[in-house]
């Protein structure tokens, strides 16, 4: 096969990050001894406004090895005819604007993000209107982006839709957990697929997804597998976590008040010894959060909370997963109220190794380029690679039908 063949589809890399999702695209990486076979893609373009990403991308030139270098700035400022051509877009606009734990202004957003999708459009735009239209599009967002808003009352996905239509694209979207195609964290993220209507005038369909987890033997919810994606599975075999970011003192002691896991240090070695999670004790699946810290230890504000659930919705703030379960969302702050980030039974943060792996990130993603509270952002940020993997990898076999 030639040189050409063999990566065929070019991909446009927009609001890169740190390259989870640009990992996926490329496949050819390894996460738990499980190969996830090269696809014939090649990263043409990529960009990203934070210099921590850029930084983390391009220092992994050996996982990128058939992409091109991540070039830093404001992708509002760079013309479309300083961009290559390309087959497929991939753009993980960010999130905040639209985020359930942000502010929620969403297209209103007063720095602009909120509409950082007409960057897509006007790229796309532009390029057919210079004689080349790219064959397809991924865009990746929080699931709060579902009921964000336009001025006119249209929700933002509808406006994506409907501006995509009009460009010549079938378009298709969905709501999904990361843990139903492969990774081990509960994370919720909507995908909008596009893909050039004189190539097929009907939308992609995102069953094909659920056969490349069956046909590959993802581990996955979905098929029934989720049990090999729970925390004491993932991190069995990391005897020497490495570097954490500390709490600070105040955070420290709530974690301490909440307590480790009650399965204890111990229940690893339901892992280690490889015991079907069907014959482990109930307590090996019971987390943590501060509903369990007693009342009267209780500061202030969380006795407010626990004084009236239903008016704040009992909210499970500093969740603490047990090694039975698969974990929640990591967010880039890496906060203990925001998403489920300290250890099932250490005191402390997550490790940068240990949050690698919660987002599906191959053990030799090299991190050390940037600072170590950089690091959480970034990989909190990120796409989880395997699921980028699977949806690539189900659009390729669509547009080659």
């Amino acid at each position: 096969m030639s040189e050409e063949n063999k990566y065929k589809y070019k991909v446009l890399s927009l609001f890169t990050g740190c390259g989870g999702l640009d990992i996926g695209t490329l496949g050819g990486f390894e996460f738990l001894g499980k190969k996830y076979k090269r696809l014939p893609t090649e990263i043409v373009f990529a960009n990203d406004i934070d210099i921590d990403a850029v930084n983390s991308y391009n220092a992994n030139s050996k996982i990128f090895k058939n992409g091109a270098k991540s070039i830093l700035g404001d992708i509002r400022d760079i013309p479309t005819n300083n961009m290559p051509d390309f087959d497929i877009m991939t753009a993980g606009f960010p999130c905040q604007p639209f985020s359930n734990a942000g502010n929620r202004k969403g297209v209103h957003d007063d720095n602009g993000r909120g509409t950082l999708f007409e960057v897509c459009e006007r790229v796309l735009k532009e390029k057919i209107e210079n004689g080349h239209k790219p064959k397809a599009f991924i865009f990746e967002n929080v699931r709060g982006i579902l009921s964000s808003k336009m001025p006119d009352g249209t929700t933002v996905p509808e406006e994506i839709e409907n501006r995509m239509e009009k460009l010549g694209y079938t378009v298709s979207q969905q709501l999904i957990c990361a843990s139903d195609y492969g990774v081990p964290q509960k994370r919720y993220r909507v995908l909008i697929i596009g893909i050039d209507n004189n190539i097929k005038d009907t939308p992609f369909d995102f069953n094909l997804a659920d056969e490349v987890i069956k046909e590959q033997k993802i581990n996955s919810v979905k098929n029934g597998t989720g049990d090999k994606l729970v925390l004491g599975e993932i991190l069995k075999d990391i005897d020497e976590p490495g570097e954490y970011w500390e709490y600070s003192k105040t955070t420290q002691d709530m974690v301490e008040k909440i307590g480790i896991c009650e399965h204890g240090r111990e229940a690893i070695n339901y892992f280690k010894e490889n015991i079907p999670l069907a014959e482990m004790p109930k307590i090996v699946f019971e987390g943590r959060s501060w509903k369990n810290v007693p009342p009267e230890k209780l500061t202030p504000r969380f006795l407010k909370i626990y004084n009236e659930p239903k008016k704040y919705h009992a909210p499970k703030f500093f969740r603490r997963f047990a090694y039975g379960e698969i974990n929640g969302t990591i967010t880039a702050s890496a906060q203990p109220e925001n998403c489920g980030i300290t250890h099932p039974v250490e005191n402390r943060r997550f490790s940068v190794r240990e949050i690698k792996r919660i987002q599906s990130f191959p053990d030799n993603f090299n991190l050390d380029s940037i600072p170590l509270q950089s690091r959480y952002k970034v990989i909190g940020n990120a796409v989880p690679p395997i699921m980028a993997w699977v949806f690539m990898n189900s659009l390729i076999k669509t547009l080659e039908e």
